[in-house]
C-alpha cells in the first residue's frame, strides 16, 4: 500500500518589488506642489548661474583689456596718458598758439586758436584803455 500524502505547506518569505502603484488624490496634489516648488527653485538656480556667468565675462573681458593695453605698451615702449600742458595764446602768431608739456617743457605743437580763445584777446584789448 501506498503511504497517503498529506499536502505540505510551502515555505514563505517576504521581499520587495519595484511595481507599479496608482497614486491617491492626496500623493497626487503632494507630487504636483513638490514638482511646482522644485520647478521654481531650478529657475531660481538656473538666473543665479547666468548672473555669476554675466559677472564672470566681465571681470575676464576687463582683464583682456588690460591685458592688451599692457601688451601693446610693452611691445611699443610706450602709452598714452592725459599730460598736463601750458598754451601760450598768441605765439608765435596772434591766431596761434603754441602748446609745452609740462613735465618735459617739451613744445609739442602749434595749432591755431579757436574761436574762443581769439575772443579772449579781442575782449582783454578792449578792456586796456590805449595809450593816447
Amino acid at each position: 500500500m501506498s503511504k497517503p500524502t498529506t499536502k505540505k505547506k510551502p515555505d514563505t518569505k517576504k521581499s520587495k518589488r519595484y511595481l507599479r502603484v496608482q497614486l491617491s488624490r492626496e500623493e497626487l496634489l503632494a507630487a504636483g506642489k513638490e514638482q511646482a516648488d522644485k520647478l521654481n527653485e531650478r529657475t531660481r538656480l538656473d538666473e543665479d548661474l547666468k548672473r555669476i556667468k554675466d559677472d564672470f565675462k566681465a571681470k575676464i573681458s576687463a582683464l583682456d583689456a588690460r591685458i592688451n593695453t599692457l601688451t601693446g605698451s610693452v611691445s611699443t615702449g610706450y602709452e598714452y596718458r592725459n599730460v598736463s600742458c601750458t598754451e601760450f595764446l598768441g605765439e608765435p602768431a596772434a591766431d596761434k598758439k603754441r602748446i609745452v608739456r609740462d613735465d618735459t617743457m617739451e613744445q609739442i605743437g602749434i595749432e591755431d586758436m579757436n574761436a574762443q580763445e581769439m575772443q579772449r584777446e579781442l575782449l582783454e584789448s578792449q578792456e586796456k584803455p590805449s595809450d593816447e
